[in-house]
């Protein structure tokens, strides 16, 4: 059973923690962490969530999770990158911004690691496809509604932070 920490609107632990999936009541929040990874060709990296996943399935998103209780965003994005990918965390990141959604404060992080798709080990309940894309490939996707919408609140900050 996990278990995630509760912040108030200005992001202070309150020092109550809840099972994971638990509803959280409103004026609270929990944390979570988005990663935008890029290779040397400043293509990015996606992954098409199962047929079997609850919300949003068959539909492209980038690799991210929640905050376990007692675990900071930093420690986040290396463990759900090793995670979700199943390779080590070995590049470099960046905190792009920070938002706050109904729920949830997301972090969102650029992450700079090569890796060939061949080497991924993905958790076949969680991700049936991965692959590398250009910023017009992703934006093309939106378009044809093949993206989890619930990532465009992270998408904008990186896109800005890559257009820099």
């Amino acid at each position: 059973m996990e278990m995630v920490d509760l912040y108030d609107e200005n992001r202070v632990f309150t020092g109550e923690s809840i099972v994971r999936g638990e509803p959280i009541e409103p004026g609270k929040y929990k944390l979570s962490v988005h990663m935008w990874i890029t290779n040397n060709l400043g293509e990015v990296y996606i992954q098409k969530r199962a047929g079997e996943r609850r919300l949003f399935p068959n539909l492209w998103e980038n690799p991210g999770g929640g905050v376990i209780s007692g675990q900071d965003s930093e420690t986040t994005l290396k463990r759900e990158f090793e995670e979700e990918l199943g390779l080590k965390f070995e590049g470099s990141y960046n905190l792009i911004k920070s938002i706050k959604r109904t729920k949830d404060f997301v972090d969102i992080y650029h992450v700079s690691q090569e890796f060939d798709l061949t080497e991924l080990n993905l958790q076949e309940e969680e991700v049936s496809e991965a692959k590398w894309a250009t910023i017009d490939e992703i934006k093309q996707m939106i378009e044809d509604g093949d993206f989890c919408p619930t990532i465009m609140e992270s998408l904008v900050p990186f896109l800005e932070y890559i257009e820099e």
